[in-house]
């Protein structure tokens, strides 16, 4: 099997082809988005065999950094969904099981009955505290060919994508 770095040369290849066929094809947009595209489905990938020898998945795991970095290490599940770009019903199955786990608690609301509250427990601050130094030489090994330089402009390059998708219509299901 051929490397990343083979599969976007051929996938750039196949862009071009298209171009030449249909000449108005934006070239280089429709490559950026691809290799975003690319991108993201490996370091999802390579986020879950980080966290394989430990017992969370990659949601799990993302749900207990969005409330370990929340203000008081909590949150209510409507902006955990927004967060973590979450259907409800999948974020209920993923608070559930950090439930079962004793990382989180969930509690009313004291000032709105109808909201919940989640919140870290000791455990999950704990697992939290002893997983993230060990996760920090592979996500270094990510960046290493990176100066800081680089990882600021990636940084604020990315940051005005998500400006323009925020700016896009797009009608969710």
């Amino acid at each position: 099997m051929g490397s990343l770095l083979d599969s976007c040369h051929a996938m750039q290849s196949a862009v071009q082809r298209v171009a030449e066929r249909i000449p108005d094809v934006p070239v280089d947009d429709v490559i950026v988005l691809k290799l975003l595209n690319i991108a993201g489905v490996h370091l999802d990938d390579v986020e879950e065999q980080w966290l394989k020898p430990h017992p969370l998945s990659r949601s799990e795991f993302r749900t207990l950094m969005m409330l370990f970095s929340s203000p008081g290490q909590q949150s209510h599940p409507s902006e955990l969904c927004q967060w973590a770009a979450q259907k409800p019903t999948n974020m209920t199955r993923i608070i559930d099981s950090l439930l079962n786990r004793g990382l989180v608690t969930r509690r009313p609301s004291e000032t709105d009955r109808r909201r919940i509250i989640l919140q870290v427990t000791p455990e999950g601050d704990r697992m939290v505290r002893e997983l993230l130094p060990r996760l920090r030489p592979e996500l270094q090994s990510l960046f290493r060919n990176f100066s800081p330089s680089d990882l600021r402009q990636l940084r604020m390059l990315l940051e005005k994508l998500l400006c323009n998708i925020d700016a896009v219509d797009v009608v969710k299901p």
